[in-house]
């Protein structure tokens, strides 16, 4: 961390504990117009992105201790801190009674919110007051009706990046949950947009997705190390790693525990997917490279790369009022 931050190393673990200072979501331009959308739910217009919306997250707030409490997992307890209510399979124990108000706290012990204990087979705490607030997004129609996509500011900047024209091969090989694919989708609908994921139930969710979106794109089950072999991709114009990683820039942020040992495994997984987009890409393709973490061995150690010409390096960090992210925008030589 040092290595990154150097003397501002206390000021990023500082920011990472606090939620991003905007909410944003992505407008489905397929299917809805981002002033009309704004008007409707109330959010303001980005500076940067048409399709982008924003409304603030407000706090710190104080939160109520009581003697009744549920005690929540470590994602969990992080999406509480931001408003979201408690569902059934964050909850790792109850020491509360039905219709009492209740205190929402981690593992770890941290205070994260307070509300009414329903416990039902679903919900388990409807969550009224929190460290920080914002809109509920979830209670949103234009979210159920797939108008709008949760998806941060720094995540956009990936298919802007990758900039994708009308007839060209474009493949997202980590295209779970489907942010980065239905956006490219829905900036270039003439593109021929192709998905991956390993696992069957990700795979389905992301048709029902475009399903929802209206947008057009395949998606397949698969490992993407092997496009090259399994699926017999060639000539891709461009295409998208978003690998799995340390995901240290997330925020906000209760705590984190990583060893080097693990940057080191992400680092070398990482890498098996830049050579598989090398096989696939034609000479001259675009490749975009992105992580929500902030090491440098997850980042620019594994695209300096021979095989690539970086044409350009982004980070942006908490201290910005973002979520700590990596991109780098490569050409295959």
């Amino acid at each position: 961390m040092r290595k990154v931050y150097g003397n501002h190393v206390d000021s990023f673990l500082r920011e990472i504990t606090r939620p991003n200072p905007r909410l944003y979501v992505r407008v489905n331009t397929i299917k809805a117009d981002p002033g009309e959308v704004a008007d409707r739910i109330g959010f303001k217009r980005d500076e940067d992105f048409p399709e982008a919306l924003f409304t603030p997250i407000k706090g710190p707030f104080k939160v109520e201790t009581y003697d009744d409490v549920v005690i929540v997992d470590k994602k969990t307890a992080e999406s509480v801190m931001v408003g979201a209510d408690v569902f059934r399979p964050g909850v790792k124990k109850v020491k509360a009674r039905v219709g009492k108000r209740v205190t929402v706290i981690s593992e770890r012990g941290d205070v994260v919110g307070e509300g009414e204990f329903i416990n039902s087979p679903d919900l388990v705490v409807k969550v009224d007051n929190s460290l920080y607030s914002s809109v509920k997004l979830s209670e949103l129609p234009e979210l159920a009706k797939g108008e709008i996509y949760v998806q941060g500011k720094s995540s956009m900047f990936v298919a802007r990046l990758l900039d994708p024209r009308p007839g060209e091969t474009i493949v997202d090989m980590n295209a779970a949950p489907g942010g980065k694919l239905t956006h490219v989708a829905q900036l270039q609908p003439k593109a021929k947009v192709l998905g991956f994921d390993h696992t069957a139930r990700k795979v389905d969710k992301m048709r029902s997705l475009l399903a929802k979106m209206n947008a057009v794109a395949q998606v397949f089950e698969g490992d993407s190390r092997y496009l090259y072999e399994d699926f017999n991709l060639r000539d891709v114009d461009r295409v998208i790693i978003d690998p799995p990683c340390s995901a240290m820039g997330l925020r906000p942020k209760l705590y984190d525990k990583k060893t080097r040992k693990d940057i080191l495994t992400f680092s070398e997984y990482q890498k098996q997917f830049l050579n598989s987009a090398y096989k696939i890409l034609k000479k001259g393709g675009t490749l975009i490279y992105s992580t929500c973490t902030v090491t440098e061995m997850e980042n620019e150690a594994v695209v300096e790369d021979g095989r690539f010409e970086v044409e350009k390096e982004v980070r942006f960090h908490p201290m910005q009022g973002m979520t700590g992210f990596f991109i780098a925008k490569l050409i295959k030589k």
